[in-house]
């Protein structure tokens, strides 16, 4: 299946090759006739550019070398598979993509009592012969590490009874976010979940008793914005401190995939990003497969609500790092969310597919008090985002797609949900056929209405380039603040280029914007509706501080897209 899904990969990435130099040509030659018509007086018409470049090299390391390798703010922060392994679980079944594993007996209760037995030690599951799989319904790692090993897979239950809280779990059309348990909690200090090994949610298989799956449940909610509490696939209680995924892949979570807390002990002060939690060398590819064992063809616009890693959604998170990770999901790749307060986070060295983007947001009105100085700390601040790839052409979405299925960089929060964000930094970031390049806004969703106020400052784009392969949508740049008084920024644009912009692509209001030194190709857009006055004679409420240098305009920074994981096609379908 390996082989597989990295033929199809190459495929895909090749197709598209061969559709953009097809575009490029024809375009080229529509406008031949047009350039040569021109005036000496006319400005030239320039052919639009198409930039599929994919290296063979598979995620997360573009060059072979490994991941981070280089990085001092990485350097001995990978983390270690343990050398002291308390007990070993041998796999008692057989499982394959074809068929959800048979759930006569589960190994629920067999895991449990071997990690509560090996409290602050490892409990490795490991294959048995041709035997490979092991099912559970739901499991709590206290200080402890679950250590999934190559060729094995832990599968969720899909018997909604086994997660029931409210009564509402499985149930059809009830909104009901806290409905579930999760299926993994993992608490206390320093608990782990590693190995070179899968967790598979089963999120588009029938559930036990009933004709629908948990993806079909949320995605019945879906017109209304609904919020069904399907089980989530690991979740961090508060108080978590240290924790760790290493290495493990996650396939098909019914809801959100990670959720993530981190408590620094008192009077202890983050001097190294990592100490409140690590997640390094994780692949989230939801769905994992193109058909569910009824046949139903599954896409990441169906998977409603899989977001990959969420820090601060249950409790506060800080002092986190996530690096060398590779996302593919039918959401957020990544969420910070500010519903509690998200301090410190570096996020390193990353390769996201399909889903809607690199996102601080909704929420982002938590605050925290420290219970030793009293500061209060609010939203989302001090994160820095470097080394990052996002790429919407890296396999089919399917034809229900919106615009949010191609999300690049995202800020987003309401006047019901709003506060701080402040001092985030991106920094070389490659972007390939987004709808939304880079999108602050705050009105996430104007339907809302409340007090909580979006008060977004300080953030920072340096060497950005986002670059078209098939082109079929104009990209767009928004920066919006929310009102006059509650502006956004300062905003700062560096060596940012979006590739195919137009008159119409950039949209900003309520900010102050900050270009250079670097080059900013939409620029003299923002320039230009800062200067627009609207018919009450108001302004945009933009302010547009122009510090870029012409003698030295910088380049585009160059980008390559690494061979994404890809659904596995279903058996002898080539394509």
């Amino acid at each position: 299946m390996v082989d597989q899904t990295k033929s199809s990969a190459t495929f895909a990435a090749s197709a598209s090759r061969r559709a953009s130099r097809l575009l490029s040509i024809g375009l080229t030659a529509s406008l031949a006739p047009l350039l040569a018509c021109s005036g000496s007086n006319t400005k030239e018409i320039a052919p639009l550019e198409y930039m599929c470049e994919t290296s063979s090299a598979r995620a997360p390391s573009v060059d072979g070398s490994a991941c981070g390798a280089g990085d001092p703010n990485l350097d001995g922060m990978e983390p270690k598979f343990p050398t002291d392994v308390c007990m070993t679980l041998s796999a008692t079944r057989f499982a394959s993509d074809s068929s959800p594993p048979n759930e006569d007996k589960q190994d629920t209760d067999a895991i449990q009592q071997a990690l509560v037995t090996c409290h602050g030690r490892a409990v490795k599951l490991v294959a048995n012969g041709n035997n490979n799989a092991f099912i559970a319904s739901h499991l709590t790692v206290d200080g402890t590490t679950l250590w999934i090993d190559a060729g094995v897979t832990l599968y969720a239950s899909r018997n909604p009874d086994l997660y029931q809280k409210t009564g509402s779990c499985g149930v059809m059309g009830v909104n009901d976010s806290g409905a579930c348990t999760d299926f993994i909690t993992i608490q206390g200090t320093s608990p782990a979940i590693m190995g070179d090994g899968v967790i598979d949610g089963q999120g588009g298989e029938p559930l036990i008793g009933h004709d629908y799956s948990w993806w079909q449940l949320s995605y019945a909610l879906r017109e209304t914005d609904g919020s069904l509490g399907n089980p989530t696939l690991i979740n961090s209680a508060s108080k978590t401190t240290g924790a760790v995924l290493y290495r493990i892949t996650l396939h098909n979570s019914p809801k959100f995939h990670v959720k993530l807390t981190s408590t620094l002990p008192p009077g202890v002060t983050c001097d190294r990003r990592g100490q409140g939690f690590t997640v390094w060398g994780v692949t989230v590819l939801t769905p994992s497969k193109w058909m569910n064992s009824q046949g139903l063809v599954l896409t990441p616009g169906f998977a409603r609500n899989t977001d990959g890693i969420d820090p601060g959604t249950t409790s506060i998170a800080t002092c986190g790092l996530m690096a060398c990770n590779t996302v593919s999901t039918g959401d957020d790749h990544i969420a910070i969310k500010g519903g509690h307060w998200v301090s410190d986070v570096t996020i390193a060295h990353n390769h996201f597919g399909t889903g809607h983007g690199m996102s601080i947001g909704s929420e982002t009105y938590g605050s925290y008090a420290d219970p030793i100085t009293k500061e209060v700390h609010r939203g989302v601040e001090n994160v820095d985002i470097y080394d990052l790839t996002i790429d919407a052409d890296s396999r089919p979405v399917g034809a229900e797609a919106q615009a949010a299925d191609f999300n690049g960089i995202r800020v987003k929060s309401d006047e019901s949900r709003g506060g701080v964000v402040r001092n985030i930094t991106y920094r070389d970031v490659c972007m390939r056929d987004m709808t939304n390049a880079i999108l602050i806004s705050t009105a996430y969703n104007p339907l809302f209405a409340g007090s909580y106020y979006p008060q977004f400052g300080a953030m920072e784009f340096h060497d950005i380039h986002h670059v078209s392969c098939l082109g079929l949508r104009q990209p767009v740049m928004t920066v919006n603040g929310f009102n006059s008084v509650l502006r956004a920024g300062p905003i700062t644009l560096d060596n940012v280029y979006v590739d195919n912009t137009g008159p119409q692509s950039a949209s900003a209001q309520f900010a102050n914007v900050i270009l250079g030194p670097g080059e900013v190709n939409f620029g003299d857009s923002l320039v230009s509706l800062s200067q627009r006055p609207l018919p009450a004679g108001g302004g945009q409420g933009l302010t547009v501080t122009d510090n870029r240098d012409p003698a030295n305009p910088g380049t585009p920074k160059h980008c390559v897209f690494p061979t994404l994981p890809a659904p596995h096609p279903p058996a002898g379908w080539t394509w």
